[in-house]
């Protein structure tokens, strides 16, 4: 018995050993992508037209003031996902980079800017957005800031709740088939929607020829969930 309690001990140490092991690695790959991203500021700013010299697929820079949130936005219309898995010099990366959604043209423009980035456990990339659960938060960061190649935008938050990625015979409002909207009444069914999943009334709405931005990340209170943050251009 005392032969059999050793080799279970010397198994579950070697598990444990292992698993600490992955976690560390987990983390300081984590530090070392998010160090990456840092570079790319200048003067605790950023440069779009400069990145855009270095990677002409990058279609912005999103920043959420006193948050993490401080990145580049890819977009890559003929491989929707490559920055999936890949930072901003096209390198293998676990946390990616966020990405702007292949249907929202930044030529016309669509009025939604769709933008999508992981929930990363260790709070990096859009695992803060998931704070704006709580009004609170909102009170503290009610804004958003995009900027372009065409100049700087801000955005006032108009709603921010749960929902998720339904099966396709499910007739329930889904937040993903409002990508590209052009008309008037896609804009008005999108804004009522965003506002009915809301976790609160943000006091601040939408209207028809305003520019709207969503960043939308994974959530976990169901399978297929997200967590959305849809906000208004005011200049």
């Amino acid at each position: 018995m005392k032969i059999i309690r050793r080799i279970v001990f010397v198994i579950a140490l070697i598990v444990f050993l292992g698993s600490a092991g992955y976690l560390l690695q987990h983390y300081l790959k984590g530090e070392a992508e998010q160090k990456d991203f840092e570079s790319l500021k200048v003067s605790e700013g950023h440069d779009v037209a400069a990145l855009h010299e270095e990677n002409p697929d990058i279609a912005g820079w999103v920043q959420i003031e006193g948050t993490i949130i401080d990145y580049p936005v890819m977009q890559t219309v003929d491989e929707p996902e490559y920055y999936l898995r890949r930072n901003f010099n096209k390198e293998d990366s676990l946390a990616g980079t966020p990405f702007m959604d292949a249907n929202s043209d930044m030529r016309i423009p669509s009025k939604n800017l769709m933008i999508y980035g992981h929930n990363m456990k260790n709070g990096t990339m859009f695992h803060s957005l998931l704070e704006y659960e709580e009004k609170e938060y909102f009170d503290a960061h009610p804004t958003v800031r995009f900027d372009t190649l065409d100049g700087p935008g801000e955005y006032e938050i108009i709603a921010a709740g749960y929902t998720e990625i339904y099966p396709e015979d499910v007739d329930v409002f889904k937040y993903y088939n409002y990508v590209n909207i052009t008309e008037p009444s896609d804009f008005r069914e999108y804004v009522q929607g965003v506002k009915a999943l809301s976790a609160y009334d943000t006091g601040v709405t939408a209207e028809p020829g305003d520019q709207l931005i969503t960043l939308s990340t994974c959530a976990y209170q169901v399978e297929e969930g997200r967590f959305i943050v849809v906000a208004r251009k005011i200049k």
